[in-house]
C-alpha cells in the first residue's frame, strides 16, 4: 500500500511481532498459501519517539580532516606548479603541499574535536515497538487457520520460529 494512504477496508490483526523481518516472513507464509498480498498489511504499532545524538571521536575527526587537508594541499600545489615559477621541482612542491595540508588539516580537526565536538546531527525518529500483520475481516478466519496450521506442519516454506502467535477467538471466548 502506498505510504500516506489509509486502508479502505476494515482490517483485523492476525499477528503481532517485535521485528519487521518476522512480520514480512508471516506475510510471505500467508502469500505462499494463496492469500492475496494486496489484502495483507504490515502496520507499526506502539510508537515511541527516539532521539539520537552523534558525537564524532576526536581521533577519527582529526584523521578525516588531515586527509581532507592533504587533498586540498596537493590540489593547491598542483595549481602552484602549473601557474607560478618556483625554484623547486614540481614534485617537491606537491610533496610540500601534501605535508602542509596534512598538518593544517590535523590541527584543525584536533581543535574542532577537543573544543567544539558537539553532536553535529540530532535525529528524532518515530519507531514502532511492534508490528501488526493485518488482513480484511472477511479473510480473518482463513489467515488464522493458516497460522494455526503453521505450528503443526513443517513443509520447509518458512521458518516456523518466526511465525507470530495468532489470536484465536475460540480460545479467547473460553
Amino acid at each position: 500500500m502506498p505510504t500516506g494512504q489509509a486502508s479502505g477496508v476494515p482490517s483485523s490483526v492476525i499477528a503481532a511481532v517485535s521485528r519487521f523481518d518476522d512480520a514480512q516472513r508471516t506475510v510471505e507464509y500467508l502469500r505462499s498459501y494463496g492469500m492475496n498480498a494486496a489484502n495483507l498489511e504490515i502496520v507499526g504499532a506502539g510508537l515511541r519517539q527516539a532521539t539520537r545524538r552523534r558525537a564524532v571521536p576526536v581521533a577519527r575527526l582529526t584523521a578525516t580532516t588531515a586527509l581532507q587537508g592533504a587533498l586540498l594541499g596537493v590540489l593547491a600545489a598542483v595549481f602552484i606548479t602549473l601557474v607560478a615559477e618556483t625554484t623547486l621541482t614540481g614534485l617537491a612542491v606537491v610533496v610540500w603541499g601534501f605535508v602542509y595540508g596534512v598538518l593544517v588539516g590535523a590541527l584543525w580537526g584536533l581543535f574542532r574535536g577537543l573544543v567544539r565536538n558537539r553532536p553535529d546531527l540530532v535525529r528524532t525518529e518515530i519507531l514502532p515497538t511492534r508490528y501488526e500483520v493485518r488482513c480484511p475481516a472477511g479473510e480473518l478466519s482463513v489467515a488464522q487457520t493458516l497460522l494455526a496450521d503453521a505450528a503443526d506442519v513443517d513443509d520447509g516454506r518458512v521458518d516456523r520460529g518466526v511465525i507470530a502467535d495468532a489470536p484465536h477467538p475460540e480460545k479467547d471466548a473460553a
